[in-house]
């Protein structure tokens, strides 16, 4: 009898065990699947709140903000501050990785910041960023003064007018950035350069579909390597229209730049000079360079 009972009594117990595994289980399971849950809901709605801030020179024109820094300073990464036709007398951080947005107003023209000779009108220093359809001018005298100086990494910088500025209309610095399908003219040393310093090397880079023109040089590159600079157009430059002082690719195996200070002969009428195209300054060429 004693026994029996004694049995019942595992018995019992290793049930209460069993079904309390099991409730634990259970329970850890549905905090897995709240905690799931919120995550999920948490990137949506981070995802969802981006906005977009609007800049103009007028603020009873529908506009939140009259200078572009200050509608920098209040957005949060992934906004975007579309800016409208006008000139902003400003030296411009994009310190975020947002989007820097410029848009031709009633055909007023894209917005230009002008640097009031000091300084670059724009300076990318977050990762991530993107400036598209801004103009720039009027930076300083300072070697690495630019009208859009990058200084940060994977970030694009496509359809700007960098123009009259006193050293370079675009400059970067830094590795993996897109510079794509940007105006670049009248600039004091270079429509496009990196100048980086000579313990560092600036790589990684894309160069291509931009319009280098009366420049002193067209594209500078100083102590870079492995960039891509390729589909460009290089003509009207005073000292040349490309200058490579380390080992970068001008072609992407199929064309290169047009240069409009190449003699180009095209026998075979397939738009690609018939002769290499040898890049100052180093071992590069560009070996696909471009009839026009």
């Amino acid at each position: 009898m004693q026994n029996s009972s004694k049995k019942a009594f595992y018995t019992h117990e290793k049930t209460l065990n069993t079904e309390g595994d099991e409730m634990s289980s259970k329970r850890i399971l549905r905090l897995a699947s709240c905690a799931a849950v919120i995550t999920i809901l948490l990137t949506l709605g981070m995802a969802q709140a981006a906005t977009t801030i609007k800049v103009c020179e007028c603020k009873v024109c529908g506009c939140q903000y009259l200078g572009i820094q200050q509608a920098i300073d209040v957005a949060h990464p992934g906004d975007t501050v579309l800016v409208r036709s006008g000139t902003y007398h400003e030296n411009v951080d994009v310190n975020k990785p947002i989007i820097l947005s410029g848009y031709d107003w009633r055909n007023q023209g894209l917005p230009l910041v002008d640097a009031g000779g000091s300084g670059s009108a724009i300076t990318v220093s977050a990762d991530g960023a993107t400036v598209e359809g801004m103009r720039s001018t009027n930076s300083g005298h300072e070697v690495g003064d630019a009208g859009i100086k990058v200084v940060s990494s994977n970030n694009s910088i496509i359809n700007n007018v960098a123009e009259k500025n006193n050293w370079a209309g675009i400059e970067f610095v830094s590795n993996n950035n897109i510079i794509e399908n940007n105006v670049v003219k009248e600039n004091g040393w270079a429509g496009i350069s990196s100048n980086a310093s000579p313990n560092s090397t600036v790589s990684g880079n894309r160069v291509s579909g931009n319009s280098a023109s009366y420049n002193f040089y067209g594209i500078y590159l100083l102590n870079a390597a492995d960039n891509v600079v390729q589909g460009n157009k290089l003509f009207n430059n005073t000292k040349m229209d490309a200058f490579d002082s380390g080992e970068n690719q001008w072609d992407d195996e199929a064309s290169g730049n047009y240069y409009g200070s190449f003699d180009c002969i095209d026998k075979d009428n397939d738009s690609i000079c018939d002769s290499v195209y040898n890049i100052s300054g180093g071992l590069s060429a560009d070996r696909y360079p471009l009839i026009s």
